[in-house]
Parts: structure tokens; C-alpha cells; sequence
């Protein structure tokens, strides 16, 4: 047996991945926060899990966050322009998981005729308060933001909603949870 220098066998590695594939696992280290999106839609409030959600303006206060462009929240959000954005804390993972469902089953390929069916209503069991505008803020949010989206752009297979903050609160301390805490990852 001989010994193989490490940037050789690197290298081998790298050799049989594409492109797309070395640019996916360089992507996939990138942390992101974790934050809670609700909305308000004609079935009631609605909420998701969101990693690309940032601050895009000082003055006006502007968010911005991208959602799969057959997002329920998006087409709430779509329809009546409000959001909510509650960011949670280090020790909220198990808070988090609730919102990884999507609402319609259906949205995962693969999934049983019966699996596909459901609907899962991600704020069963979670304490919350709806805004003035219907959309979800949860009790257990380390702080939390009322926006009104302005603008939306179709941003490859996602749309990237911009809104204006209008109001804001920080509720607790501790760290934010990010995705080095729970080790998920939104790349693709």
C-alpha cells in the first residue's frame, strides 16, 4: 500500500463531480439564519420556514426574503402585500421543525396518493398572535418584524420579495438560530 498525498486524492474526489456539483457542495456551507415567514391567506394564517431572508436598506427600512415560486406564504403574500418575520433563538430547533412541512403535501415528489393529499397546518400546536394584518407572530420569537412587500422579482426558480419594514420588536436574548446550529442546509 502506498501512501496517496492528500491533494492528489482531493483532486480525485473533484474529478468525479461536475461542475454544478463541486458549485452545490461550495453553496451548501454557506450558513443562513433560520426565520419563521407568515402570512395571511383566505384559508387563515400560514407560516414557513425561510433561510434568504436579509436587511437590503437602512433608510427606507427594507427586507428581503426569496420564496419558491409555488410557495403558499408567496401567493398570500402576493395577494394581500403583508408578512411577518420572526426570528428564533439557538435553543428554538425543535420550534423550527414544525415549519419544514410544506402545506401542501403534494409539493414533495415522490410522496403516496395519501401522503400528497394532506395539508399540514404548520401553527397547529404553537402559540402565536396574528398582526393587524393577520400574519402570524410567535410568543417564542427572539424578535420579530412586520413588513408590506413592494416589490417582487422572479429570480431564477424564486421570487424574491422586497418589503418595507413597519414595524419591529425584540423580544428575547440569546443567540440567533442559524443553520450552524441545526446543521440544515437550503442549497441546491
Amino acid at each position: 500500500m502506498t501512501d496517496v498525498p492528500a491533494d492528489s486524492l482531493l483532486g480525485a474526489l473533484r474529478g468525479a463531480k461536475t461542475s454544478d456539483e463541486l458549485i452545490q457542495d461550495a453553496m451548501h456551507e454557506m450558513p443562513y439564519g433560520i426565520y419563521v415567514i407568515g402570512s395571511a391567506g383566505e384559508s387563515g394564517p400560514n407560516a414557513m420556514i425561510a433561510d434568504w431572508v436579509m436587511q437590503l436598506s437602512f433608510n427606507p427600512r427594507l427586507v428581503g426574503a426569496a420564496f419558491e415560486t409555488d410557495s403558499t406564504n408567496l401567493a398570500n403574500i402576493k395577494k394581500n402585500r403583508a408578512l411577518s418575520i420572526n426570528l428564533l433563538d439557538e435553543t428554538s430547533i425543535e420550534l423550527a421543525r414544525k415549519f419544514l412541512q410544506p402545506t401542501s403535501g403534494a409539493k414533495i415528489q415522490g410522496r403516496s396518493d395519501d401522503a400528497a393529499a394532506l395539508r399540514h397546518d404548520k401553527l397547529a400546536g404553537v402559540d402565536y398572535q396574528l398582526n393587524s394584518h393577520g400574519c402570524p407572530i410567535l410568543d417564542r420569537a427572539l424578535a420579530w418584524i412586520e413588513a408590506e412587500a413592494e416589490q417582487f422579482y422572479e429570480v431564477g426558480d424564486h421570487v424574491l420579495v422586497v418589503a418595507h419594514v413597519r414595524e419591529a420588536r425584540l423580544e428575547g436574548g440569546g443567540d440567533p438560530l442559524t443553520s450552524t446550529f441545526t446543521g440544515w442546509s437550503y442549497s441546491g
